[in-house]
């Protein structure tokens, strides 16, 4: 009887993993992508946008930045021509804050990009500008061209010098009342920074919790903090603003998404 019954289950495994390969096969599980076209590299970010933050040391300054095109899919023993063109909603002029030489470039055989040099004229831009140039793919012969990707802009943004990292002494004003705390501000790149407690002492000192780090950038003065993940409760997020004074504190809105948590925090920095 046991035999039997291992039997019968052997045979009914055997056509589950029958009926589930063909279910499988017919909803395309199976399918391996075989095509191919072309796309920005970084058109895959938010928006298929991306920043070019530019330090400007003189008036005749010229920086050389590179956009790759890829080519998705298996290589080809043939050059790949592609048309780049500049959408007419850019705000950036050619000749005043980039120069674009070629727009006609080439994916070469056996390859799966092209750089692009894209010449950013920082020497001409002001604080007060954000010109955008965005480009698009227009034409790559016979390959297709990439219904997502095929559109970049980048943000042309002129920086200042910042030095923003230390320890500060913090005032908070806010849901949690007046707060006085200390944090620390480390640089992780040029213009990125991380706060120790972006509540300024408030989830220590009123809820006796953790602190709750956040990542901001500085630019110019202007400080922006997006979508930073609530470390301590979770399930939130903290967006904020801030400004660098010309005295050298720095004061930053906060405030959470959910729990609606706010404060302005004054930081001055005693190291």
């Amino acid at each position: 009887m046991a035999t039997k019954l291992k039997t019968v289950g052997f045979f009914l495994f055997l056509g589950m993993a029958f009926w589930i390969s063909s279910c499988m096969d017919e909803s395309g599980f199976n399918i391996v992508w075989e095509g191919m076209e072309v796309e920005f590299d970084e058109a895959s970010r938010p928006n298929n946008t991306i920043q070019k933050i530019m330090t400007k040391v003189d008036d005749n300054q010229v920086d050389q930045e590179f956009v790759r095109v890829n080519l998705v899919g298996i290589q080809v023993d043939q050059p790949v021509p592609v048309l780049l063109g500049v959408d007419p909603t850019s705000t950036a002029v050619e000749g005043v804050h980039y120069r674009l030489e070629d727009r006609e470039v080439v994916i070469p055989a056996n390859s799966s990009f092209v750089d692009v040099p894209l010449e950013i004229l920082t020497g001409n831009l002001a604080t007060d500008e954000m010109p955008d140039l965005t480009l698009t793919i227009l034409d790559a012969g016979e390959t297709k061209i990439s219904t997502n990707y095929f559109q970049l802009t980048i943000e042309i943004r002129l920086s200042c010098p910042s030095d923003l990292a230390g320890i500060y002494n913090t005032v908070t004003v806010g849901t949690g009342g007046t707060v006085n705390y200390e944090v620390t501000i480390t640089e992780l790149e040029p213009f990125t920074y991380r706060i120790s407690d972006i509540t300024g002492g408030v989830y220590s000192q009123v809820f006796g919790a953790e602190d709750n780090p956040a990542v901001f950038t500085e630019l110019c003065g202007e400080i922006t903090i997006t979508d930073q993940p609530d470390l301590v409760f979770g399930e939130d997020t903290f967006n904020g603003t801030g400004s660098v004074n010309e005295d050298g504190t720095i004061r930053i809105s906060w405030r959470t998404e959910e729990s609606e948590e706010s404060g302005v925090t004054t930081l001055t920095r005693v190291d």
